[in-house]
């Protein structure tokens, strides 16, 4: 029976939130059993590629730039940071609620916090013009370095607004560049085709989009006159 309880009070949340470089957020924890602080332990930890750590302990913090909300009789263990930072901040925050002696959470929620940048402008590979064969298969390459989250990658022909099918390589961090390869067998007629590259994430108002084209040439196959 007490295993059933303690099932009924664990709630896992992945919510995500976005933020900017230097605003200050509160990522709530709220949960409607009252536990103990004599019983249970408190903590926030933050999670990213390169590290897991605890960020908060019960009331007391271990970064100048967090605080917490600690009262556990009324349902609140908040945690407020202040001059968000990429490098320190962006990643995945879990709160837990644990009974002291034992591993298994009785309470947990999840966030993704979004510390918002945007993309560099979108470079083309082999470049703004591209020199091709027809009926021989020629990549187009194009890469953004940046931006948080990765930003999304797209392939226009002129003329429609169906984008292509290509093969999308996230960055994984906004030091690095995400790409798109856009895999085409021209034709003879596709001689002057222009092909766009559309770049965007959320960090960019929705109506903004950083954009760059490559005309195609076809050197075509000779063929015998009869």
């Amino acid at each position: 029976m007490c295993y059933l309880l303690l099932l009924i009070g664990l709630a896992v949340a992945n919510k995500t939130m976005d933020t900017r470089e230097g605003e200050d957020v509160t990522l709530k924890c709220r949960f409607n059993e009252h536990y103990s602080d004599r019983e249970y332990s408190y903590y926030w930890a933050q999670q990213s590629p390169n590290k897991y750590d605890n960020v908060a302990i019960k009331g007391d913090t271990f970064n100048p730039n967090y605080k917490i909300d600690y009262r556990p009789n009324q349902g609140i263990y908040d945690l407020q940071i202040f001059n968000v930072s990429y490098a320190r901040d962006n990643g995945r925050f879990e709160c837990r609620i644990k009974q002291i002696g034992s591993d298994n959470a009785i309470y947990e929620d999840y966030y993704n916090l979004t510390v918002l940048t945007p993309p560099q402008p979108p470079l083309i590979f082999p470049g703004s013009e591209t020199t091709a064969t027809e009926d021989k298969k020629q990549e187009l390459t194009c890469s953004s370095v940046g931006g948080s989250p990765d930003p999304t990658i797209s392939w226009y022909r002129e003329g429609s607004t169906t984008p292509l099918a290509a093969n999308l390589i996230y960055g994984g961090s906004r030091d690095m560049q995400t790409t798109s390869t856009l895999t085409i067998i021209p034709r003879r007629e596709d001689d002057g085709a222009k092909f766009t590259c559309v770049v965007w994430n959320r960090a960019m108002p929705e109506s903004q989009r950083l954009e760059t084209v490559t005309t195609l040439s076809v050197n075509c196959k000779y063929t015998e006159p009869l």
